[in-house]
């Protein structure tokens, strides 16, 4: 119980510090099927967790219940009428991701290839957000 009020307090802290925060209370982890041409979903975990994205849209911190990472945003689009941001971004362990916050479908996805050079993605279900203009 401690360490879930922590978590909720840092959270609370960072989005007052945040342009953009997003809450999700849902992950899929999945795997590119090139025969289907589909997402093969190999897990599912719920729970909570935020991302807060800085005021200049350049960095975000993404922290779930048992880490927290950063990321730069290396390049970043905005399409109004599909409600999509795309963003190329590097996490603070030095990884390469494509990145979508999806505001029409309630999604935020990273995409990359593993180690094994199958395309990868793990994809979070909005709960909240909040936009700080």
């Amino acid at each position: 119980m401690k360490s879930f009020l922590s978590f909720i307090l840092i959270g609370f802290y960072c989005a007052l510090q945040a342009q953009l925060t997003i809450t999700t209370n849902l992950r899929e982890d999945g795997v590119f099927n090139t025969s289907t041409l589909k997402w093969d979903i190999d897990k599912t975990t719920e729970g909570l967790t935020v991302f807060n994205f800085n005021k200049d849209l350049t960095s975000f911190r993404h922290i779930t219940g048992s880490i927290s990472s950063n990321y730069t945003i290396d390049d970043w689009t905005y399409d109004d009428n599909e409600v999509l941001y795309e963003m190329i971004i590097t996490s603070d362990a030095g990884n390469e991701y494509d990145f979508m916050i999806d505001g029409t479908n309630g999604l935020v996805i990273f995409f990359y290839y593993d180690e094994y050079g199958d395309y990868r993605m793990v994809r979070h279900l909005i709960q909240d957000s909040y936009f700080d203009k």
